[in-house]
């Protein structure tokens, strides 16, 4: 089984998504880790995003592995396991410059799906939903305003010793949500039967609870707290 979950920066997707895989015993799938992966690799290697000449046959010989080991995505960079680089906020930035890159996003649709060929996942990202798992009988659209989110990435970067300024990460998740939900290549947009849960005034244990409710009731037949999940039936808060 794959449960996949979408939504735009800071909405708590990789904080729920590590915990439900947890709980529920699954694989995590962290795909923004993948495109990180990608942005990093390729400014190891001098390659340019943008190219012509970047073919699926040419992002295939990156020396770039992606495994999954006890239950989480590992990224291994010529033998060498990446972990906080790939947090970087310039690396952040353009995984989401080639995030737009059609051959890319080919390439990692392919890696995504073979990974999640391994066992029962959860797979989270911004088009899990609708190109990457378009059947996943479990989909969930995480979002958030935007004040929240960017308070909750530069809690993150604190986290790690990074300090930026609370004005410049809400324009670049402005910036990031524009960019994903008008790409012409796989637009950031919950899918119509997708489970909408806003997180701004719930923290993480409390949307976990929602999700394996969602989970457990979704697996009974029927929908959570008798709720029609579909697009547009937001979560009272």
């Amino acid at each position: 089984m794959v449960i996949a979950i979408d939504g735009p920066a800071g909405a708590g997707k990789s904080t729920v998504s590590r915990q439900l895989a947890r709980e529920l015993g699954f694989i995590y799938l962290d795909t923004g880790a993948m495109y990180r992966a990608v942005a990093w690799a390729l400014r190891r290697e001098d390659l340019r995003h943008g190219e012509p000449s970047l073919t699926l046959d040419a992002l295939s010989q990156l020396p770039l592995q992606f495994q999954m080991v006890g239950g989480e995505l590992v990224v291994v960079y010529r033998g060498k396991r990446l972990g906080d680089e790939l947090r970087d906020p310039e690396i952040t930035n353009m995984a989401s410059r080639i995030s737009q890159n059609p051959v890319i996003r080919e390439f990692l649709t392919g890696q995504q799906r073979r990974l999640a060929s391994e066992g029962d996942v959860v797979a989270e990202g911004r088009d899990m939903t609708t190109v990457v798992f378009p059947d996943s009988p479990i989909k969930v659209f995480l979002t958030a305003d935007l004040a929240t989110r960017a308070q909750r990435r530069q809690i993150e970067y604190r986290q790690k010793g990074l300090e930026i300024e609370y004005e410049l990460l809400e324009a670049q998740i402005r910036a990031r949500d524009e960019a994903d939900q008008q790409r012409s290549v796989a637009p950031l947009r919950p899918s119509a039967d997708a489970f909408l849960l806003d997180t701004s005034q719930l923290d993480a244990s409390e949307v976990l609870a929602q999700l394996v409710d969602f989970y457990n009731r979704k697996n009974m037949g029927r929908e959570p707290n008798g709720q029609n999940t579909a697009i547009g039936s937001k979560i009272a808060l």
